[in-house]
């Protein structure tokens, strides 16, 4: 069953009330009817068990029939920094790592980025990546949505003090495999930071400035992913780690 995220105002004594936008999608595109079951998350990470008791054409109301805290995380947050990709599948890649349980995702302006954007359209674009996040995030039942953040050059990025060195994916470079090098998953407020690099790859001065940074650099082993694929691959593999 899906998960529908509201706002903790949308809850007073013990009714959850929906309005638009969420309404249309669960009264007119789920056909939800009255005596229904549907789940809920706030911002607070707190669900909600209902059972919907109206349906008008201003809002929805549900029961509450049971609230449940947020569980304890057992792994630290993953931060994914993604080089932009052009068409569908910088979307495609938001999709599949909010369900792979990423925390927060930055899309980066590399020196091989393909897509070039204005910012009336860096903002069209984090507006579709939130709605595509928010609904990958209801699909697979999470707790918490990603935090989708501005894109931002890989200079800045790269000048950003961060608590943790940053692991960042080399294709051709002499360096550890992601599934052996050291990483500790006991702080969970400081998290992992993942770097994923474009479709052109890495340009030298970029590699070189992650060094100069002392980023821990990490592969695939021998093979060479699309970028797409290796952001996966990544999330996966560390996923697999905390949870080991």
């Amino acid at each position: 069953m899906p998960v529908f995220f509201i706002q903790s105002q949308d809850v007073a004594d013990g009714v959850i009330t929906v309005i638009e936008p969420l309404l249309s999608h669960i009264a007119k595109s789920l056909r939800t009817k009255p005596g229904d079951s549907l789940l809920f998350n706030d911002d607070q990470g707190n669900r909600y068990q209902t059972s919907v008791t109206q349906i008008t054409r201003r809002n929805l109301q549900a029961r509450v029939n049971q609230k449940e805290a947020p569980p304890l995380s057992t792994r630290p947050p993953i931060l994914l920094a993604q080089a932009l990709l052009k068409g569908e599948k910088m979307g495609w890649v938001i999709q599949k790592a909010t369900e792979l349980g990423v925390t927060s995702i930055i899309p980066l302006i590399t020196d091989r980025v393909i897509l070039k954007l204005s910012e009336k359209q860096e903002e069209a674009h984090q507006a579709r990546w939130k709605r595509i996040a928010l609904e990958a995030a209801q699909q697979s039942e999470r707790w918490t949505l990603p935090d989708i953040f501005p894109i931002q050059p890989f200079q800045k990025f790269i000048d950003t003090p961060r608590p943790v060195s940053p692991i960042f994916m080399a294709e051709r470079e002499e360096c550890s495999s992601l599934l052996t090098i050291p990483c500790s998953s006991e702080n969970q407020e400081v998290g992992v930071t993942v770097i994923i690099g474009p479709e052109g790859g890495w340009a030298a001065k970029e590699t070189e400035a992650a060094k100069s940074h002392n980023y821990t650099f990490a592969s695939f082993g021998k093979e060479i992913l699309r970028a797409e694929t290796a952001s996966l691959a990544a999330l996966a593999i560390l996923q697999a780690r905390f949870n080991s």
